[in-house]
């Protein structure tokens, strides 16, 4: 009887410790967090304070993946690469083939990477190409520069809230 007892404490013992752990973040939290995004070159692009509800795509996903199991107060960073942050917004639709002619005559550099304005449309220049008529041909990207660059969160974790994200709906 006294080793029934004694397990039934130990057991009790420690699902109380289990309980009194710090809340981890899991899907369906309400979750708020204060973030700064970072672009390639450093510059902060973004920072703020946002409350999100986990695994309703409210933000982009890898950022939502990254926050589960996640505790209060917890810091951390994650790096997305543009084709997981931007995915179709991303666009081969915004890549120009312009004649490297066109660059002559306007004194523009040609140079992989060059980031130039031609009538008011900003852009890099990605790729280099040539027709068929062996005329250099240059790739001139014009999607936003954010959507060319890996970026960094830095996260931390201000608040959760371990309400199921139904509880608001009543029939």
């Amino acid at each position: 009887m006294k080793k029934a007892i004694i397990i039934f404490f130990s057991i009790s013992f420690l699902w109380l410790l289990g309980c009194s752990k710090t809340p981890k973040i899991s899907i369906w939290d309400i979750v708020t967090i204060s973030y700064t995004w970072i672009l390639e070159d450093k510059e902060i692009f973004e920072s703020g304070t946002k409350t999100i509800t986990i695994w309703s795509w409210e933000v982009i996903n890898w950022i939502e993946k990254s926050l589960i199991k996640k505790k209060l107060n917890q810091r951390f960073s994650i790096k997305i690469k543009p084709e997981n942050w931007y995915g179709n917004q991303y666009s081969i639709h915004n890549q120009q083939r312009i004649s490297a002619f066109v660059f002559e005559k306007l004194w523009l550099p040609t140079e992989i990477w060059s980031k130039i304005t031609i009538d008011k449309t900003s852009g890099e220049i990605i790729d280099h190409e040539k027709d068929e008529n062996w005329n250099l041909i240059i790739v001139f990207d014009i999607n936003t520069p954010q959507t060319r660059q890996n970026t960094k969160y830095n996260i931390h974790v201000k608040n959760i809230e371990k309400k199921q994200a139904w509880d608001w709906y009543k029939l």
